[in-house]
């Protein structure tokens, strides 16, 4: 059965962040590799379901903030969300915050979700097994007896991990992460 996205922005059936048209638009801004290629030359289902799989594994992200509606299917858009790129300004302009410059707005995806959701879309669709690897694929050697590891690789495999470009569009808007800080008791 064919996948039919909703990108309704808070809707309850929503299932996407991007159309496919959009998604299209910002392929074809990317540098040009063998995961560019294949999304370019694949067929619609396929890209749609790319991008599904993508926003549900976006979606298992702790973002900040809270969802705009109890009834939205994803977890954008968000409230209480501060922009990344405004962080500095908090210490020039000074207090308090202005709330429809430095915050997303409560009807808003920002655009660092969509990119984030189309890299690993275009990742999913060239490397289908990307996210349900075990996470022992990133191992030549896992020894328990004086404990020895030998890592295989350093890419973006294994267990529920994301591409590195995809966790760099996702700084400052995920509760912990590379590029974020983690608040923990000692």
């Amino acid at each position: 059965m064919a996948v039919t996205l909703d990108e309704t922005v808070g809707g309850a059936n929503a299932n996407t962040y991007l159309t496919l048209i959009d998604a299209d638009a910002l392929v074809d801004a990317m540098i040009s590799s063998s995961d560019v290629k294949k999304w370019q030359t694949g067929n619609d289902d396929s890209r749609n379901r790319a991008l599904a799989a993508a926003t549900q594994r976006l979606d298992r992200e702790q973002f900040l903030g809270a969802r705009s509606t109890n009834q939205q299917a994803l977890q954008w858009p968000r409230i209480g969300v501060k922009r990344p790129d405004t962080y500095r300004k908090t210490y020039i302009s000074g207090f308090p915050y202005r709330i429809g410059e430095d915050f997303f707005l409560e009807t808003e995806v920002p655009e660092e979700i969509k990119r984030a959701q189309i890299e690993l879309a275009v990742y999913l669709h060239n490397n289908p097994e990307g996210i349900s690897l075990s996470g022992l694929e990133d191992y030549k050697d896992v020894s328990i007896g004086s404990i020895s590891v030998t890592p295989n690789n350093y890419g973006a495999t294994g267990a529920d991990r994301i591409p590195p470009m995809v966790q760099l569009y996702l700084t400052g808007l995920r509760i912990s992460g590379p590029g974020n800080i983690s608040i923990r008791r000692s």
